[in-house]
Formats: structure tokens, sequence, C-alpha cells
């Protein structure tokens, strides 16, 4: 309710006194804190909406500008010949810095100097993902799996802030530069940040990913399986027949490496592999001794081999001995067929006895 203020003035008509009344309107304080307090209840849902709109259409703008900036860089680069004949992406990002002004680099083993430790992402479930980026140290690491050559990760930075974790791709696929203009990219995988390392580190925010780079929760991908990190079987059931025989109920006698290998797995939500699916692994770590990719079958093996490039310094499993899910179903079914994974050969075997703690174990997703 209004308050009203009465003014009184005096003034002389002749002979007479004259006597004026002024009235004006005033807010009482417990209105105007009402107002205030109702512009605040208003700013505070408006406000959020209004910055993120904000912020969506400044990423969406960085991230133009920087598809932009990158297809005139390989544009200018494919014109002069040198986006090709690059063995690794150390080599490749040497000429990249001349086209493209970038003030800091950092190969894979300090990829955190350049870029976030940790981005945001979505997961098989749907649910947010965090992804350890420090992890991202080769291009099948993100995603890119295909790429059959050394295609360790580089970050760096570029001069408006944007920092890139990118791989290089050695096949890469630019035709002559005269009829070949640049118009895609596909020589590299990357992942932009837009805005550095402000938040809020997610892809499809600030972050955007080039075509074929992808995140999955798998702990140790490798070619189109997702493997666990391998460990030694060494932790037998040997607790009662009765538990033993869940897991291998053709077996007689209580101490069961192969079992406790088999628990593990299913502990992980996975299984033990079979000898197809060992296979398979062997055929996406090794190449011949000509570089050429193998196949190897379930039965058989290859010798003559050698580590493919991306896992010479560092396979993704331990070479050794590996259980298979397959029972041999010798004497007492207390044999079982394995895998050999060595330097320079991979192939099946038999013989191993469930109560030898020597092979080690993988799990593989169901």
């Amino acid at each position: 309710m209004k308050n009203s203020l009465i003014k009184v003035t005096t003034s002389m008509k002749g002979d007479e006194l004259m006597t004026t009344k002024n009235t004006k309107s005033a807010f009482t304080l417990a209105e105007v804190l009402i107002t205030l307090a109702v512009i605040g209840i208003v700013a505070a849902l408006t406000l959020p909406g209004l910055i993120q709109n904000h912020n969506e259409k400044a990423w969406s703008t960085a991230k133009d500008l920087w598809e932009k900036k990158l297809t005139e860089t390989v544009r200018r680069m494919n014109t002069d010949g040198v986006m090709t004949g690059h063995n690794t992406t150390e080599d490749f990002m040497d000429t990249f810095k001349q086209y493209m002004k970038v003030i800091k680099t950092c190969d894979n083993t300090d990829i955190n100097k350049c870029y976030s430790p940790k981005v945001v992402t979505t997961g098989s479930n749907e649910e947010p993902m965090e992804v350890e980026t420090d992890s991202l140290t080769s291009a099948s690491s993100m995603g890119l799996s295909d790429w059959q050559t050394n295609t360790n990760t580089m970050s760096f930075v570029v001069a408006d802030g944007t920092t890139v974790i990118m791989a290089y791709q050695k096949e890469c696929p630019y035709a002559d530069p005269i009829e070949d203009t640049g118009s895609q990219v596909s020589c590299m995988g990357y992942m932009v940040d837009v805005n550095g390392k402000k938040g809020p580190n997610r892809v499809g925010k600030d972050i955007q990913l080039s075509s074929g780079v992808a995140f999955s929760t798998c702990d140790n991908p490798i070619g189109d399986m997702c493997w666990s990190t391998d460990f030694a079987a060494n932790t037998p059931l040997d607790t009662t027949l009765e538990e033993n025989q869940q897991y291998d109920p053709n077996y007689a006698f209580v101490r069961n490496y192969w079992a406790g290998a088999k628990k593990a797995c299913k502990d992980k939500g996975m299984s033990l592999p079979n000898r197809a699916q060992l296979a398979q692994l062997a055929s996406n770590l090794y190449v011949d001794s000509e570089g050429n990719a193998v196949t190897i079958g379930a039965t058989g093996g290859k010798y003559n081999l050698k580590l493919k490039d991306e896992y010479k310094d560092n396979p993704p499993i331990t070479l050794g001995d590996y259980w298979s899910s397959e029972d041999y179903g010798a004497v007492d079914n207390t044999n079982t067929y394995h895998w050999y994974f060595r330097t320079t050969s991979s192939s099946w075997n038999n013989g191993y006895y469930k109560y030898f703690s020597g092979p080690r174990a993988i799990c593989v997703s169901n």
C-alpha cells in the first residue's frame, strides 16, 4: 500500500491567505524489498539459461572457426605437397606448426601439460563417463583401431587458446595436390577443446571429436573386441568341490586354477575366451615379417611374426601362455586348451593341467 505525503504551501492573493495541498505517493520499505526479491527470483530462474545459451553459441562459433582454420591449413599443406610422407605424428607436427600457429606441443607421455586431465563424454549406457586424457596415447586409444601404423598422439596449444590431442595416419589418403584441395581431414584424428582447460570439458559442449574418434568404457580395446587387463591366474578354486564344479562340473579334484580364471572373468562381467577369440586377438596383435596383416585360425598358428609397430614397445597384453575356455577332455578332464603369445609366433596348444598355476588369463566381453 502506498503512503501519501502531503505538502502544505501558503500564498497571498490580495488580502487573503491561500493554502494549497500537494499530495505525492511513495512505496513502503516492505514493498521495495518484495519487488527486489521477485526480481532476484526471476533473474535466478532465467540467467542460467541465458548464460548457457551464450556459452552454446560461443562454443559453436569457436568450433566453426577451428574447422575453417584446420581446413585452410590442410588445404595449404596439401597444395605444397607436405600432407603425406610423415612416418609419425611427431614428424607431421613439425610440418604442421609451419602452417598453423602452435605455441606449445606435448608428446604422448605429457599430454596433460597441454590438455585438460579429464574430459566427460557419454558412455554406452548414456550415463556421463570420465576419460583420463593421459590414457589417449595412440590412435587406437581414441577409437581409431583400424589405423595399422605407428600412430602415437600429441597434444598442442594453438595461439587462440584452443587445445588439441591429435594422431596422424601414415597412410594419409590424399591424392595429387592439384586435384585434391584438402576438403577432408581424414589424415588426422583429433579431440579439440575450443576453450582450452576451462570447463565444462565435455564432448558436445566445448569439446569436439573428429570423424571416427570415439571412447568406450572398455579397459583394453584391441581391434573391435573389448578385453580386460591380463592377470596371473594363480588363484585357484580350492575351497570345496561343490564350488569348484560350478565352473568345471567334470573336474574331480579340488584345486583348480583354470576354474579360478573362469570365476575371475565372471566377476568382471566378462568370460574366459575360447580359441577362436584368442586367435582373433593374436591376429590383431601381429603382422608378418614384411609388415603385412595376418589371419590366425582357431586351430592353427603363425610363425615368423612380429608385433605391430604400435605394440612393439608397449604390448596391450603380457606375452606368455593363456588359458582358453575350452576343455581339452583328456583323462579325468584335467587338461585344457591354451594359447601361446610369443615375440615371433602365436598358436594354440593343449596339455595344460588345470591344477597348474603357470598360464595367464585375460577376459573378453560377453
